[in-house]
Parts: structure tokens; C-alpha cells; sequence
């Protein structure tokens, strides 16, 4: 005897169709507002590194191995990312 599994769309009601499409838009809302942010983010730890540029002293970044512009770069990336896919 086989055992059926209730998955997939054939199984979906229409209240767990509504439920999930409330769940990727809400998924969509955060993505983009966490990209907003993101961007905002990478932009004050940018202005922050050239702060530390201009002071000219061992706080400089001083290649593009340091952990402050890796930072601002990756989450640049992320929030690309999410704006390409959520948006």
C-alpha cells in the first residue's frame, strides 16, 4: 500500500493559498525596507571610513582588504541582491 502526501498545489485550500501569498508579501515588504536600510548602513560606514581617511593617522583604511570597506561592499551586494529579487 502507498502512502500519499497532501503537498504541492493539487493539496492547497484556498485559505493556505491566501496565507501564503499574505506570507511572500509581507516576505517582499521586509526584503525591501532591510535593503533601504542596508544601503543606509553601507553609506554611513563609508562616510565613516573616509572620516578616518582624512585623519590621516593609524585609523585609515589602508587597502581594499580593510574590514570597513569589505563591509560597505557586502551589503551593498545584499541589498542589491534583495532589490533584484523583492522588488
Amino acid at each position: 500500500m502507498t502512502q500519499l502526501t497532501m503537498t504541492g498545489e493539487d493539496w492547497l485550500s484556498d485559505r493556505d493559498r491566501k496565507a501564503q501569498a499574505r506570507s511572500e508579501a509581507a516576505r517582499r515588504k521586509a526584503a525591501i525596507k532591510a535593503a533601504e536600510k542596508l544601503q543606509a548602513a553601507a553609506d554611513a560606514v563609508a562616510e565613516f571610513s573616509m572620516a578616518c581617511f582624512e585623519c590621516n593617522d593609524a585609523s585609515r583604511p589602508m587597502r581594499a582588504d580593510d574590514g570597513r570597506n569589505i563591509l560597505s561592499a557586502n551589503m551593498r551586494e545584499f541589498a542589491g541582491w534583495l532589490e533584484s529579487v523583492y522588488k
